[in-house]
């Protein structure tokens, strides 16, 4: 592989490259998803139906990824100030109710962001695929 940058001209490619193969991985997560409840977690579980239904919801909320620009507020001190540093992510799916996950290639990991008018944000929700959309 060359070291030399990308040309605009296959920018459009290596993208769509990325987005299929984001988009696969994200597929094979949900089915081969498994609910793990670890020891000493508070609340009360999902039911095995809860996840299904869920997990159902997930591939309804698939989008074509698209670029994104987000906002990340993660930490405290992002979320104190009033702008948080934007970033350019990958949205992967969104549901009816404005959450968009979303994949941070900085990071290397997934977020939720939440969608409010024009301005999309993140608020501390980093992982797996399933793990963050089902913390909606």
């Amino acid at each position: 592989m060359s070291d030399e940058p990308l040309k605009d001209e296959n920018a459009g490619v290596a993208d769509g490259d990325l987005f299929a193969r984001l988009r696969c991985e994200v597929e094979a997560e949900i089915s081969g998803y498994v609910y793990e409840v670890p020891p000493g977690a508070v609340g009360t579980p999902f039911s095995d139906k809860e996840v299904q239904d869920h997990l159902s919801m997930m591939r309804c909320a698939l989008v074509d990824p698209h670029w994104e620009e987000v906002e990340i507020r993660d930490t405290f001190e992002q979320i104190q100030t009033n702008i948080g540093p934007m970033r350019k992510c990958i949205t992967i799916a969104e549901d009816e109710n404005g959450y968009v996950l979303m994949f941070d290639p900085i990071e290397t990991s997934y977020v939720l962001a939440y969608r409010n008018g024009a301005r999309l944000g993140t608020f501390g929700v980093r992982g797996d695929a399933v793990g963050c959309f089902l913390a909606r």
